[in-house]
Parts: structure tokens; sequence; C-alpha cells
């Protein structure tokens, strides 16, 4: 692979040792690979590969990794339809290795082949010189052309559908609301996720379309249940480009309006990443929402650096928990220090608290002792269709209550 190309490859590299990572980045700083991302988080990774612009050509991945190993990130990976190039690296036996990567084949994945730590130079250099990574840089900007008019077609054909996860209040026992989540429905591909398309539609400046589409439906949903004698509370999520946005209060207040949908009944959810992108900005924004009468509040709580800051700085009136300090919290000190603290400060600040993640009745009384007022979590309910939700709250709401 001549130089120019070289300096055109997109990388991604994800190894939880932060020796390797470095290690990694010297390497392919010397082979003169200028755009490179180093992550210890397969999670990430995965987040970075959904986005898909700007595309990633190569992904080189460690196998044995805490949270999500390698194996079940080939296997994201392949559920994406990526035409991303892959080598496998690990310090395990040369015979798992060896599976590791039948198992990509099986999974129609592009890898390259796999490499044995302490990763050597030259053979690092041979695999990203392969004509495999020239094959799939050609594909990308294809592919990207494709995946952009099928967006489009969505919206104009409002494939795009909102999903429901209810929120239940375990001080009285009752549900009392719903967080709104899209989801795209593919004539052929059947559902796919947030992760797949959102990223793609802020890159290609499609979100305020497909943001207005899907609120509006969720509004509507919202007031068909009040017709029928469900009167729920909404909770629905902007995307980062959507708080930079300065008329977006006015677009949410004129289709509240529509749908005869009283503001105080619907939360604005954000996470702390999206307030870093322009801070003055998303301050106005969100400000103004709550003087329109809408709630307001901070997801993901926990997971970010500044969020007291944040706290102190914007008028939130809910906390959510973050489940990766919910599920199992009481297994790691840290989290379950993280979650008893954040409920105490919420409380003590008279702000309302949802825990997400609560998948087993041991999360729900780890939650309600600490004086959590709602959750959220596999444990009532998984995202459903508004026909599953109405279902559920007609026939299925009592067996799921009693706990």
């Amino acid at each position: 692979m001549i130089e120019k190309a070289l300096k055109q490859l997109r990388v991604i590299v994800v190894d939880d040792d932060h020796f390797i990572l470095r290690q990694m980045e010297r390497m392919l700083n010397r082979l003169g690979i200028e755009q490179a991302i180093y992550t210890d988080s397969a999670d990430q990774a995965l987040r970075y590969l959904a986005r898909r612009t700007p595309v990633t050509d190569l992904l080189i991945t460690d196998l044995n990794m805490p949270d999500l190993d390698g194996i079940e990130l080939m296997r994201h990976v392949s559920s994406m339809k990526l035409n991303v190039a892959v080598i496998l690296m690990s310090g395990e036996d040369s015979r798992i290795l060896h599976t590791a990567e039948q198992i990509a084949r099986e999974r129609q994945i592009n890898i390259l082949s796999s490499l044995e730590k302490p990763v050597q130079q030259e053979a690092l250099h041979r695999l990203i010189c392969s004509s495999a990574i020239n094959t799939a840089m050609q594909a990308r900007n294809e592919d990207l052309h494709d995946l952009e008019l099928e967006l489009q077609q969505a919206i104009q054909q409002k494939q795009l559908i909102t999903y429901y996860q209810p929120q239940v209040d375990i001080r009285h026992n009752k549900v009392i609301g719903v967080e709104a989540l899209v989801r795209w429905q593919h004539p052929e591909k059947g559902i796919i996720p947030p992760v797949r398309f959102i990223g793609l539609a802020e890159e290609l400046d499609l979100i305020g379309s497909l943001t207005q589409q899907v609120y509006d439906q969720a509004f509507g949903d919202i007031a068909r249940l009040d017709k029928m004698g469900q009167p729920l509370q909404i909770s629905v999520n902007f995307s980062t480009q959507g708080l930079n946005q300065l008329d977006i209060p006015e677009m949410v207040s004129d289709s509240l309006r529509h749908h005869q949908l009283p503001a105080n009944r619907v939360t604005i959810e954000v996470t702390e990443s999206m307030l870093a992108k322009d801070a003055l900005t998303c301050l106005e924004i969100l400000t103004r929402f709550r003087l329109k009468g809408m709630n307001l509040a901070i997801d993901d709580f926990g997971t970010g650096f500044s969020t007291l800051e944040q706290l102190q700085k914007i008028p939130f009136n809910e906390l959510k928990i973050d489940r990766s300090f919910v599920h199992n919290a009481d297994k790691n000190k840290v989290s379950l220090a993280i979650l008893e603290s954040s409920l105490n400060l919420a409380n003590s600040l008279n702000l309302h608290t949802v825990a997400e993640g609560v998948e087993d009745a041991h999360d729900l009384e780890l939650v309600r002792a600490f004086d959590c007022e709602r959750v959220q979590g596999y444990y009532f309910a998984r995202p459903m269709s508004f026909d599953e939700l109405q279902k559920w709250l007609d026939d299925g709401k009592k067996d799921h209550l009693t706990a």
C-alpha cells in the first residue's frame, strides 16, 4: 500500500491494556497511519463503528477483554453489515486465535488474520498492506452513498417507529411513564436499533427531520393512551445536534399543542456528553424547555467527569442513574457507592430519581433500599411497540408489578 493510501486509512484499535494501546500507536505511526482511534472499551469502539461516518477501514481488536470480548464484538460487527477489515490479536493459545478467525469468517467478516502478542511490526505491516484493506477502502464511499439514500427513504416513507420502555414508580407500585426509543422498521432487514443509524443521520444532516417525525409519533401515541384512560409521562432523548438548534423548544411545544398534550407530561433527557459540545447554547435551550413547562433529566448520571457541575448550572429536575451502576451493583463496591451517593444527592436536591438497568428482583430491592423513586429495565419490561405497550398495560401490568 502506497504512502498516500496509508495516510487515508482509518483505524480503530481496541485493547483493555493501555500499554498495548500505546505500543500499537507507536507502530501505526511508524507506518504513516494518521487517522486512528485507540480505546480500551469495545462498547465505545462499536459506537464509533455505528456512526459509519467517517467509515472505519480497519478494526484491530484484542480477544480477551473484561466486558465485551472480541468474539462478542465480532458478532456485533457482523450484524451491522460493515465492510471493515479486521485483525485479531491475543496472548491466548494460538488454537483459540485460529478458532476466533473461523468464527469471524463464518459470520462473513473480512478477517485478515490474527497476531500473537507481543505484536511484531513486520507482521502488522504485512497485514495492513494487504489487498483486502484496499478493497474495503474502495467500497466505503459506495456504501455510505447507499446508506444515505436508504435513510432518506426511511424518513420519507415513515419507516421510523417509536418503541416504549415503561418506567415504574416503586414507591406506589404503578406504571407512571415510558421512555420513547426510536427504531428503524426496514422492509427487508427488519427492526434496526438506533446505534446503527442515529450517528449516520447526524453526519448527513437528517437528524432534524428524523427527530420531528419520531416526537410527533410519540406524542400522538401518548395522547391516544390519554383517551383510553391510560395517562402516562413520556421521556424523550435528543441527539447532540438537537441541542444546537435554537428553535427546538418551539418545535416540541408546537407538537405538544397539536396533540393536546400538557408540557408537564414530557421529560427531556440529555447526557453529559451532549452538554460539552456548546455549553452556552445547550444551557439556553434547556432552560427554555423548563420555561415552557417541560421536565429536564440528566441521563446516564455518573458516567461523566463534570456531572456535579452540570447539576449546578442547569435546571434539571430528574436524575437517571446509568445501568452500569445499577445491575449487580452489590457485587462491585465502586458501583454500589456511586449508586447510593447518587440517590442520596438527588433526594437531598428534591430531584426525581430513575434507576436504569433493573433486570432482576435483586436489583429492584437494592435501589428500593436506597429510596429510588422510579425504575426502568428488563425486570418489568423490554422496549416494545405501541401495540405491545397497549397490551402490556391492559393485560400484563398486574403480573409485572407484584414485586
